[in-house]
């Protein structure tokens, strides 16, 4: 049997990471979260353009909120997440497997987050063979 090379899913440093775990968790890896830790941001929210395919969040003071989401940071400094199953599910994203796309933070943007989520991350809707059920 013939050795293959592993390639990680997401990569540890560097480039800031966004990835969706199988329980429902918006993740950060450690070089955003640093980031995000360093701005205080500890309470988000979550914003969704369903015609572009577009995730955006923003970074709130207001903890009464109810729409927001509470990021909790790692204990050893690696990384930082928040349960978003709701969302996922409401914006078709695919979590089934963990998956990652390169993020840019701009603390000093009205959103710190702004991302295009890829096709390949997206759950594929059969219409057609929900048509052919709705004429059976």
């Amino acid at each position: 049997m013939a050795y293959t090379v592993f390639e990680r899913k997401t990569p540890r440093l560097g480039t800031p990471m966004l990835s969706f775990s199988k329980i429902g968790q918006m993740t950060f890896n450690q070089s955003a979260a640093r980031i995000m830790q360093k701005e205080t941001i500890e309470t988000i929210l979550v914003l969704w353009d369903a015609e572009d395919k577009k995730l955006a969040m923003k970074a709130t003071s207001n903890k009464k909120d109810a729409r927001t989401y509470t990021v909790r940071y790692n204990d050893k400094g690696n990384g930082a997440s928040f349960s978003a199953k709701t969302f996922l599910d409401h914006a078709g994203i695919d979590y089934s497997e963990r998956k990652g796309i390169p993020i840019t933070i701009n603390p000093n943007s009205e959103y710190f987050v702004e991302v295009a989520i890829p096709d390949a991350l997206l759950k594929k809707v059969v219409t057609q063979q929900r048509l052919r059920l709705a004429e059976a």
